[in-house]
């Protein structure tokens, strides 16, 4: 799971109108590594060089009112 995935499916989901949308949730259980790596990715887009990255065990974003969860197996 790479964010350049996450954003391809809010996108489908965004576009494609038979979708309700309303307080949609969708969660993803990922394996640890990649869990991590999900992590790191996002942490090193969003914020600057001077930051330490520390793993977080649950992470949530909202994009376009859909909030995705990515937890640990």
């Amino acid at each position: 799971m790479t964010i350049e995935k996450v954003l391809e499916v809010a996108r489908e989901v965004i576009e494609n109108e038979s979708i309700p949308k309303d307080n949609l949730v969708i969660t993803y259980k990922l394996d640890k590594d990649t869990h991590k790596e999900l992590d790191k990715e996002l942490f090193y887009k969003t914020n600057n060089s001077l930051s330490k990255f520390r793993h977080n065990k649950k992470i949530e974003l909202n994009l376009g009112g859909i909030t995705f969860l990515f937890e640990i197996l």
